[in-house]
């Protein structure tokens, strides 16, 4: 294995900074997980083991195998193997933004480019980081991460944290990630995780349509329409954030209007899911600091959905064509390929 390489791939994939503190924290949390794979094969075949476990682990296999088939995302030994955590989350991820600004802190590496988050194996290393931001004046937020991906330099193996969610959430996670793997523009994390989100929610969709399963799909598919009004509605929250943000105020004059946009949104809110029960699923993320780190995360994986389920559409509902596409306005310079994501009718 390129080991030299991989090293610096997964301090970009993990995201990170320059200490050495940091580096040790990401390649030793690493390869302390790597160390305690155990190949599904073997535990299927052991009639000793959970029983629970081995079921999920042979749907796992038929997920895997779908992936490759039928999403033609990569064929190789990721999610073969299984490791067993002792916590929630494999990682936990900060984000930052100025306090007057919606746009999300960034990350730098020469392998993969700006990312908008640092990732840490441990929850209070990572709760720490965050406090030292926050004493800068930057508003925070930090997510525990059932899944991430090294982007093929690694054959990623399952996680405990991405079985404890359900079927469906399973199969979320090991086709999102897996796109990852299909496709990563260096620098860009919201065309990455659109990307990968398009293409996770794509296949789940197709999966439970293989499997017969009608009324999950239906299910499935008013889950995701919940999911976009709320994204819809994180996002106009955020361009009224950003509205106030471009206004000439001193700064006592700044924070007092920010709070009242922030009670604003939980008002309206509330009002929301007043016309919406479905929506009250997302009162526990709400009730967070509903500050410009915060919004920007959710928006990260959210905005640019709805343009690349549009582009898979152009393409003839055709994998192969839409990874080629994707990859081409890839190449673009970043403004015209969000215009061209979402205005383009001809999949090239």
């Amino acid at each position: 294995m390129r080991r030299t390489s991989v090293i610096v791939l997964l301090l970009a994939c993990v995201s990170g900074c320059s200490t050495i503190g940091y580096y040790h924290q990401s390649i030793s949390g690493h390869f302390k997980l790597i160390s305690k794979r155990e190949r599904i094969d073997d535990i299927v075949n052991d009639p000793a083991r959970d029983e629970k476990l081995i079921n999920q682990l042979h749907l796992v296999e038929e997920l895997r195998t779908f992936a490759s088939k039928q999403l033609k995302l990569p064929e190789n030994d990721s999610y073969r193997s299984y490791v067993q955590l002792d916590k929630p989350y494999v990682t936990w991820n900060v984000f930052a933004a100025p306090e007057f600004s919606i746009e999300l802190q960034q990350w730098c590496f020469l392998v993969i480019g700006c990312v908008p988050y640092r990732g840490y194996f441990d929850e209070e290393e990572a709760n720490n980081y965050a406090q030292q931001l926050s004493n800068q004046g930057l508003d925070v937020f930090v997510a525990g991460v059932p899944a991430y991906s090294t982007l093929g330099w690694f054959d990623d193996p399952l996680l405990s944290s991405m079985l404890d969610r359900g079927e469906i959430v399973m199969a979320s996670y090991i086709f999102h990630e897996l796109a990852h793997q299909q496709f990563y523009l260096k620098g860009d994390g919201a065309f990455n995780e659109a990307f990968a989100t398009a293409v996770e929610e794509i296949g789940v969709f197709d999966w439970l349509h293989q499997q017969n399963r009608s009324q999950d799909a239906q299910r499935y598919d008013d889950w995701l329409l919940q999911k976009s009004i709320f994204s819809e509605f994180v996002k106009n929250s955020r361009n009224e954030f950003e509205t106030l943000y471009q206004q000439e105020y001193d700064l006592d004059k700044m924070q007092v209007e920010k709070e009242i946009k922030i009670a604003e949104m939980r008002r309206k809110f509330e009002n929301l899911s007043s016309e919406n029960k479905n929506i009250v699923r997302y009162s526990k993320w709400m009730s967070g600091p509903l500050n410009n780190a915060q919004l920007g995360a959710i928006s990260l994986y959210r905005e640019l959905v709805p343009a690349f389920r549009r582009i898979f559409g152009i393409c003839e509902n055709d994998f192969i064509k839409f990874y080629n596409y994707v990859e081409t306005i890839g190449k673009l310079p970043k403004e015209l390929r969000e215009t061209t994501l979402q205005t383009t009718k001809v999949c090239q």
